[in-house]
């Protein structure tokens, strides 16, 4: 590889804030619009053109949500493209960030995605099959064991925890499985239910949010 074309390095904390201000919290208006909100606009009518009841749903509180499936997107991208050894780390500095913004409710509120991401992980296994069982056993093996390991490094409890459930969901990402969870605890949280139509939107949406920031980790090499 040639010195020209090597990646730029970043810290963690340096590339973390960076993407959070720039793509999540305080990304800068363009031409005097609020880009988040006019693309929060765009996909509201693009569901309710399939899901007319979706139409009821309100603006603020679509970008709220969005906002918050963000945050989880990226620690899967994170753990995904990063892999385990610093997923703890990536989580407690989030919960930190937040702390900083006085945004504490955020963090309080990926929990459900949080755990949509963990339930994803399954593959729709049947512990009622001996096959299913054993995958299921291995999937909790490793989150525990990863969970031990994080603990005795001395990371916040509730941030390891967050970062476990996103163990093991590489392959439930590849075939949908965790947008599709994630698309549906969001209209749980809506308070609005849609045809698989309106969900696959959804779901194509949050696979944007993905491939926004395994882009941008692709383009950097994470030191420190």
């Amino acid at each position: 590889m040639g010195l020209f074309s090597r990646k730029p390095k970043v810290r963690l904390d340096e590339f973390c804030r960076g993407f959070y201000d720039t793509h999540i919290l305080h990304p800068p208006e363009v031409a005097g619009t609020n880009v988040p909100l006019a693309y929060c606009k765009v996909v509201k009518r693009n569901v309710a053109e399939l899901e007319p009841k979706f139409a009821v749903v309100d603006l603020e509180l679509l970008l709220s949500e969005l906002t918050i499936i963000k945050f989880e997107v990226f620690g899967l991208a994170w753990l995904h493209r990063q892999g385990d050894r610093r997923a703890a780390e990536q989580s407690e500095f989030t919960r930190c960030y937040l702390m900083e913004e006085s945004r504490t409710d955020i963090w309080e509120a990926m929990q459900p995605y949080n755990k949509a991401s963990a339930r994803s992980s399954r593959l729709r296994q049947s512990p009622e099959a001996a096959t299913g069982r054993a995958y299921l056993v291995f999937v909790n093996e490793m989150r525990m064991n990863c969970f031990d390991e994080w603990e005795k490094l001395g990371f916040d409890l509730l941030s390891v925890g967050r970062a476990a459930n996103r163990v093991c969901t590489n392959v439930a990402w590849e075939k949908s499985l965790t947008a599709g969870y994630l698309a549906g605890t969001l209209c749980e949280r809506l308070g609005c239910e849609v045809n698989l139509e309106a969900q696959a939107m959804l779901m194509a949406v949050i696979h944007g949010f993905y491939d926004g920031v395994a882009q941008s980790l692709k383009s950097v090499a994470i030191h420190g």
